[in-house]
């Protein structure tokens, strides 16, 4: 598989391999701290909704691009629409469609401004 087919799935299971093989030459105390680590990474995210990696820093990412595009905004929103319909029955299924219903939403909520 090459690292550009992985899927989220993928990764999840990489980085549990990844922990356990550090967990087993290391102390009960570094092990407990590992455990904590790992707890939070694999709780459940919203995907959809506030991915994670789009919430660092003081702003969210959305709310930048709504800053610097001001009325293409609805525009931008229209492209990912249009993106996550395109490909979701060959990536993420229905993730990508719940995708596209959030910017569909984001879209409806410019234009109604």
């Amino acid at each position: 598989m090459s690292i550009n087919d992985a899927r989220p799935e993928d990764w999840d299971a990489a980085t549990k391999s990844y922990i356990q093989a550090i967990e087993d030459t290391l102390d009960s105390s570094t092990k407990d701290s590992l455990k904590a680590i790992s707890k939070k990474y694999n709780e459940k995210q919203d995907v959809v909704n506030k991915p994670a990696h789009y919430n660092q820093g003081g702003i969210e990412c959305i709310e930048y691009i709504q800053q610097v595009t001001g009325d293409g905004f609805a525009a931008y929103c229209q492209g990912n629409v249009t993106k996550y319909l395109h490909r979701w029955q060959y990536k993420n299924g229905l993730e990508d469609l719940k995708k596209a219903q959030w910017y569909l939403n984001k879209m409806v909520e410019a234009v109604d401004k």
